[in-house]
């Protein structure tokens, strides 16, 4: 411990020896060119003199470190917790500015580790929670389908078949509704090397989206009202923003009042210069308002969500990270049993150009 304090400070403790020889010389050399007597027991007396204070001084500095340095090389030589470091050294008491810094480094460094920790930490309990819910789930199309594939052999005939095969449709529609909330969620691992920022025609781009979804309208007997200018554009990603807005409507056909002709209306408008929002409402359930502050948070399903067999409550919180990534602000006003409204909106600050 003492070597290598010392070798830390040869340089200094050298240059500090070289300056006394060279000022005892220095005294030598006036005395011959003032052709006196030169006193060498007294330069030897000052020299060693010089030399004691430098080793106290050396010595005073060395135990008044000591205990740091013993800290931080039992903490290099340890098995313990290297997030435990910062603090061990901090109760060590740095006492130069130096130690300080670097004490100051450590816990900072070890603060960024561990709450990088806990947000992967926290990943992958959710991952792993979603998961298992998604399995669980999926458990009651497989177990529906193999009793109307046995339902189907015991009562052939086309009427039965006819129903049979619609029942077999709707419970793989929830296994492909499953799958792709998985796949988005997966994705969003890796959000920022799959983004592409490009101008949205919102009017086509909605009216593409109610056509892939028309079955569900048809079946539903529910009836989509597109209100949006044929010149709103808006910048961001189309295949992040087709699932954030495909959630909302599905979501909006699901909730709504079944087979009664109800509307969901979708309108788009700008709101004020360089923002343009779009709106989703249905006329259905709509949320408590003990719900509603909560809707966006994962596995959140609600007293709405637990009356479908299907809900996950993952949708809105995937909508709502995609929004959050691309710039994009979303937010939901409802009323229970009157409606309920989710709204994109869209910035001049949002992902673009």
């Amino acid at each position: 411990m003492l070597f290598s304090y010392l070798r830390d400070r040869s340089m200094i403790l050298l240059g500090l020896v070289f300056s006394y020889v060279v000022m005892a010389a220095t005294a030598i050399l006036i005395f011959i060119e003032q052709e006196l007597s030169i006193p060498y027991g007294a330069l030897f007396y000052v020299f060693l003199l010089g030399v004691f204070f430098l080793a106290v001084g050396t010595a005073i500095d060395y135990v008044r470190q000591r205990s740091f340095r013993i800290q931080l090389k039992k903490q290099l030589e340890s098995d313990s917790d290297p997030l435990q470091s910062g603090y061990a050294l901090a109760s060590a008491e740095p006492c130069t500015k130096e130690q300080e810094w670097w004490v100051d480094l450590i816990l900072a460094m070890n603060q960024k580790y561990e709450e990088s920790l806990q947000q992967m930490t926290d990943k992958e309990k959710q991952q792993q929670t979603f998961t298992n819910q998604w399995i669980h789930q999926m458990k009651t199309p497989v177990s529906v389908i193999s009793l109307l594939i046995q339902e189907g052999k015991q009562h052939p005939g086309p009427d039965f078949m006819y129903q049979l095969l619609n029942d077999i449709e709707e419970e793989n529609e929830t296994f492909s509704s499953g799958l792709d909330r998985m796949l988005q969620l997966s994705r969003l691992e890796a959000f920022s090397t799959d983004m592409k920022s490009e101008k949205v025609d919102l009017k086509s781009f909605l009216t593409e989206i109610i056509n892939r979804e028309k079955r569900q309208f048809i079946k539903r007997r529910i009836f989509p009202k597109l209100n949006i200018p044929d010149t709103l554009i808006v910048f961001s990603d189309k295949k992040w923003l087709d699932v954030v807005i495909t959630q909302i409507l599905q979501n909006a056909l699901k909730y709504s009042v079944q087979g009664e002709g109800k509307e969901i209306w979708i309108t788009g408008k700008e709101e004020r210069p360089n923002t343009i929002s779009l709106s989703i409402t249905d006329f259905g359930q709509g949320i408590p308002d003990y719900d509603l502050p909560r809707i966006f948070d994962p596995f959140y399903t609600g007293s709405n969500g637990r009356t479908q067999k299907e809900a996950t409550g993952m949708g809105l919180y995937i909508a709502k990270m995609v929004c959050d990534q691309l710039g994009h602000h979303l937010t939901a006003q409802s009323e229970e049993k009157r409606f309920t409204s989710l709204t994109i909106e869209f910035t001049s600050l949002t992902l673009h150009r």
